[in-house]
């Protein structure tokens, strides 16, 4: 019977273990690592907008105005602020219930009151992204610079995909009367769907 009750402590004494996946360790000051977020969302930023003027001139053969793209922009930065504030108070709920209970899980991951600091130091770091984000929202310069850096990454992945298809001898050039008569519809079908998918296939790749 003492063998037994023995390998149960043992077993709970293990569980414990499990749970506890992130031991103490000393943490990157705050300001670091929000200026890494906030590169990041730089990049994710263009990206999203980049991808917006690309499908639009693809689909609808027209390109983005100015004051439309910088729109992309302040929307993609709204959409990730809210998604780091979002985090933040995901985090407060799991502060929340480790008072009540003592631990809380989030995914895979099981806290406790050990884990204070490190929680404090996550809250701090989304919300400080957060307002950032929401800053450069109302940042005319901000959004003004990374929408034309957005727009001419987007022309200059068009241009490189429309070089790489046009080689091709199909859309590249011939001198038969009938190819001659026949070449337009052939660019505007590179345009509208052979264009749009070798984009679309970058854009996977990439992912």
């Amino acid at each position: 019977m003492k063998g037994v009750v023995s390998m149960v402590s043992w077993f709970k004494s293990r569980k414990k273990l499990r749970k506890r996946r992130h031991p103490p360790r000393e943490l990157a000051p705050v300001e670091d690592i929000v200026e890494q977020g906030l590169l990041v969302a730089d990049v994710a930023v263009r990206l999203s907008v980049k991808n917006a003027i690309i499908m639009n001139a693809l689909a609808a053969h027209v390109d983005y105005s100015e004051e439309h793209v910088c729109q992309l922009v302040r929307d993609a930065l709204t959409e990730l602020a809210d998604e780091r504030e979002a985090d933040a108070e995901r985090l407060d709920e799991v502060v929340q219930e480790i008072d009540r209970f003592g631990h809380s899980g989030w995914g895979e991951t099981d806290y406790s009151r050990d884990d204070d600091s490190t929680l404090e130091h996550r809250r701090k770091v989304y919300r400080a992204v957060a307002a950032t984000l929401t800053e450069r929202v109302g940042d005319d310069s901000y959004v003004q610079k990374t929408a034309e850096r957005a727009r001419t990454d987007a022309w200059a992945e068009i241009g490189e995909s429309l070089k790489t298809k046009a080689e091709h001898p199909y859309y590249g050039g011939g001198k038969h009367d009938d190819y001659l008569e026949h070449r337009q519809e052939r660019i505007q079908s590179l345009i509208e769907k052979d264009l749009t998918r070798l984009v679309q296939q970058r854009q996977k790749k990439k992912r």
